[in-house]
């Protein structure tokens, strides 16, 4: 019988996007270079953000995922793109793992976004991803 389920790759890869808020900075934003599901079935992209121990921060730290619009662009923050918050945690951390289809996804960069008033509370991102395959049936 043919193999017909997707063939994840075996390891994660590290994602240029990391992010650091410094203490005394309020906002801070980061793009990751040019993801590409050309030839792949889909992806996961796992995200680890680690908050530090100060006082409560006004929001988590939003992933946004930015398509490409025309080949050249990419959706901004300001866009709206699709993406979610890694609610804060005082001296903890968040992790979360999705996944994205080629057919939805083709080329995007993933956004890293803190928009802070707490400007004492450090959050600290990584970022990883792995691809799966389809095999052909024969």
């Amino acid at each position: 019988m043919a193999d017909t389920g997707y063939n994840w790759d075996a390891s994660w890869t590290a994602i240029d996007t990391s992010l650091e808020q410094q203490e005394g900075e309020a906002n801070a934003e980061d793009y990751s270079a040019i993801l590409d599901l050309d030839g792949k079935a889909a992806c996961l992209i796992s995200v680890n953000t680690t908050y530090s121990d100060h006082a409560k921060a006004t929001q988590g730290l939003v992933v946004g995922v930015c398509r490409d619009i025309d080949g050249t662009n990419y959706e901004l923050i300001a866009d709206k793109p699709w993406s979610f918050e890694m609610e804060f945690i005082q001296n903890g951390t968040r992790k979360r793992t999705f996944r994205l289809l080629a057919s939805d996804f083709q080329k995007f960069k993933l956004l890293l976004d803190w928009n802070n008033t707490t400007t004492d509370a450090i959050a600290t991102s990584t970022t990883k991803i792995k691809y799966a395959t389809i095999p052909v049936a024969s």
